[in-house]
């Protein structure tokens, strides 16, 4: 029987959000943004088991929040690590106790702060998988690109072939376990870029430009925009 996971990684100080409660707590139509982003997968099709990997120091603040807001979406609770590398490496080793070899599994690999990813992107990623074994959504650009050399100079690019990549990252388990034995590396930007340096191709698929990351004070006022706006559809 295929399984499915989804690892959200929830970390985050909210340094830029110049707050200081952590952004995935920060309040989005009155509940916490890690929530949000929960709930979509539970109530997605596929409804993947779900890992939250998470600051040890805020488990208990999470703990409290769930009680609060009464959230009882199923969900486990894994320690983070030192850099998101780290962190989504603790919530693989939690998914290896439970895979079979003669079983596939499937794990998707999401920003906590993420909220807005659709149930559609969700779906199709798991369905994806399977035939291409790592997949990402991402997004063309809008904007013209330019490049520049280390001399400071710079040219353009045909934007036609720029994505801007988003999570969730879709993978096989067994190339994802894989990828993870490899050694931390600074280039290491995100579960596409591990993926990738251990030799096995990304397959892009369509995102959504309302699925963006929030990361500064105004993204939130722009999702609060946005799921206004979604309401009103």
């Amino acid at each position: 029987m295929v399984k499915n996971y989804v690892i959200i990684v929830g970390g985050g100080s909210g340094t830029r959000m110049q707050s200081a409660i952590p952004k995935q707590f920060m309040l989005l139509k009155n509940l916490p943004i890690l929530m949000h982003t929960l709930t979509v997968f539970a109530e997605s099709n596929t409804k993947p088991t779900i890992i939250l990997v998470l600051n040890s120091q805020l488990k208990t603040t999470w703990k409290n929040l769930c009680i609060q807001h009464n959230f009882k979406i199923q969900h486990k609770i894994v320690d983070g690590g030192t850099t998101r590398f780290h962190s989504v490496k603790n919530g693989l080793n939690y998914i290896k106790q439970f895979t079979e070899v003669a079983a596939p599994a499937y794990v998707a690999v999401h920003d906590g702060v993420r909220p807005l990813v659709s149930k559609e992107t969700i779906d199709y990623g798991f369905e994806q998988v399977p035939q291409y074994g790592a997949l990402t959504a991402a997004v063309s650009s809008k904007d013209s690109v330019r490049i520049k050399d280390s001399e400071g100079a710079s040219r353009a690019i045909d934007r036609d072939t720029i994505f801007l990549v988003q999570t969730p990252q879709f993978f096989s388990a067994e190339i994802l376990f894989s990828a993870y034995e490899q050694d931390y590396n600074d280039m290491f930007t995100d579960d596409a870029s591990v993926v990738e340096k251990n030799g096995h191709p990304i397959h892009l698929i369509p995102g959504d430009i309302r699925n963006i990351k929030i990361t500064f004070p105004e993204d939130l006022l722009f999702a609060e925009t946005l799921i206004k706006s979604t309401l009103k559809d």
